[in-house]
């Protein structure tokens, strides 16, 4: 069996950043190819085109709702329109349904993939994805911001709601004649809602346009290798009754657009799967993510949860926690807004993931036990899943 800290330093050291549409990014999926290809099993690659970052549509939609605030001083009806419209772009958005995000530059990358068949009847498949893909570095991946992120991401819907409401009083206020005074006044007590926009949207402008690629060693060269190492082991011993997919995602920083085209590819075929998504488990305890979603939360697969928490059990020097995902759109939670059966599984230290967008993530930080320990979860986890098929 191949050890996950083999792929993980070759990953994020050898090929280092591997940025979107980058050489590196290229190389990451070159070497995903030729690794499984030396374990002899079922290859291909699937190509599709995708913007750079899922971070760009909400830049523009904050200048939207700043602009329909200053738009409330010639027309309340049209402020209104545009505040409505970016609050439901903003929401879609939120959810992984792009649509600012469908106007973007374009370049093409592809989902990495491989099966390996089981040695009898095909009762269940899994399927294991994780992002190969790095993240650009920026304010919000220090500590502190990290934690604080989804806060300030609801502050800003909230931010957005407040305007929205303004141009309903605005316009309700001029049908019952209310005074220009008096509709001014309220225009100028909603200020601080425009200006927290402005102030966040500069924080993730600084990041976008001055912000480095990391070299994502926890993010996510860290779940990508503990899956070739499990991969490595199954190629040699399948499964009796799972048929097991392995897919290395693109564009994981664009919001998940990798396991968006995988699900629209292969929707009839994933339908009844188990999607088992690893991510950032090179540093913290290793957990199971119970709740993704940066705004709206969403709960693992129960199922899923369930068999996860007795695989572990059956190991005793395996300590598996629970934890949340709150600051990125994962393969799982891309999932499970769409119906399917997804868990992650992520190693959480001080309620955050460890490396996200921060240009400390290197190899140098990485936790072989916590490599090791996600690698071993995830090997109970398929021959449960196996054994109630």
């Amino acid at each position: 069996m191949d050890l996950p800290s083999k792929h993980v330093l070759h990953l994020s050291k050898r090929i280092g950043a591997r940025g979107a549409g980058s050489d590196g990014e290229a190389a990451a999926a070159s070497y995903v190819l030729r690794t499984l290809d030396d374990f002899d099993i079922e290859v291909n690659m699937e190509s599709f085109s995708c913007w750079k970052s899922d971070l760009t549509a909400f830049l523009i939609l904050y200048l939207l709702a700043i602009a329909s605030y200053l738009l409330f001083r010639y027309s309340y009806t049209l402020s209104l329109v545009v505040s409505v419209a970016v609050f439901l772009l903003f929401l879609m958005e939120t959810l992984s349904w792009a649509v600012i995000s469908k106007l973007l530059p374009r370049s093409n990358v592809s989902n990495v993939m491989a099966r390996v068949r089981p040695s009898e009847e095909t009762r269940r498949r899994v399927v294991l994805t994780a992002n190969y893909d790095s993240a650009k570095s920026s304010p919000l991946g220090r500590p502190c911001l990290a934690r604080s992120f989804r806060v300030l991401f609801i502050v800003s819907f909230i931010c957005i709601i407040f305007i929205v409401i303004l141009g309903i009083v605005g316009l309700l206020a001029s049908l019952t004649k209310e005074t220009p005074h008096t509709i001014y006044l309220a225009w100028v007590a909603t200020v601080p809602f425009p200006l927290f926009l402005f102030l966040f949207f500069m924080v993730i402008f600084w990041g976008e346009v001055r912000g480095h690629y990391t070299a994502g060693a926890n993010d996510n060269a860290s779940g990508l290798g503990v899956i070739l190492s499990v991969i490595s082991s199954i190629a040699d011993n399948p499964l009796e009754h799972t048929d097991v997919w392995a897919v290395a995602t693109g564009r994981g920083a664009a919001g998940g657009r990798g396991m968006v085209a995988l699900l629209h590819r292969h929707r009839r075929q994933l339908k009844d799967a188990f999607i088992i998504n690893v991510d950032h488990v090179g540093v913290g305890k290793t957990s199971i993510i119970t709740r993704e979603g940066v705004m709206l939360g969403f709960r693992c697969s129960w199922k899923l949860r369930r068999l996860a928490r007795a695989a572990a059990n059956k190991s005793k020097d395996l300590d598996v926690g629970k934890g949340r995902c709150r600051v990125k759109k994962s393969d799982a939670m891309v999932a499970r807004v769409r119906g399917y059966k997804s868990m992650t599984i992520g190693g959480q230290r001080g309620g955050s993931y460890p490396g996200w967008k921060n240009s400390d993530d290197t190899s140098v930080s990485i936790d072989r036990e916590s490599l090791d320990d996600a690698m071993k979860l995830l090997q109970l986890l398929l021959e449960e899943i196996d054994a109630q098929s």
